[in-house]
């Protein structure tokens, strides 16, 4: 059987704030204060088409290097 006695003098819980040994303060958190910061734009990033249209123009300008060599050379032989 359970003694009631025992229970009935528990005493009412008290609030957070009057109640020892608080690790964390109670102060509110406002956080209002960054929500309306203006955001910081991100810079854009390269995308792989930039990359693959400089990777081709290099690759025409090396072709068109050598065949105007090839020509050149041609040229200076059947002279």
């Amino acid at each position: 059987m359970v003694d009631h006695t025992i229970v009935g003098n528990k005493k009412k819980l008290s609030s957070r704030e009057e109640r020892g040994g608080n690790l964390v303060s109670i102060q509110p958190y406002d956080n209002t204060s960054r929500a309306y910061k203006k955001e910081t734009p991100k810079r854009a990033e390269t995308s792989f088409g930039f990359y693959l249209t400089i990777a081709v123009w290099v690759f025409l300008v090396i072709f068109l290097f050598f065949i105007y060599e090839m020509v050149v050379e041609t040229w200076e032989r059947l002279k």
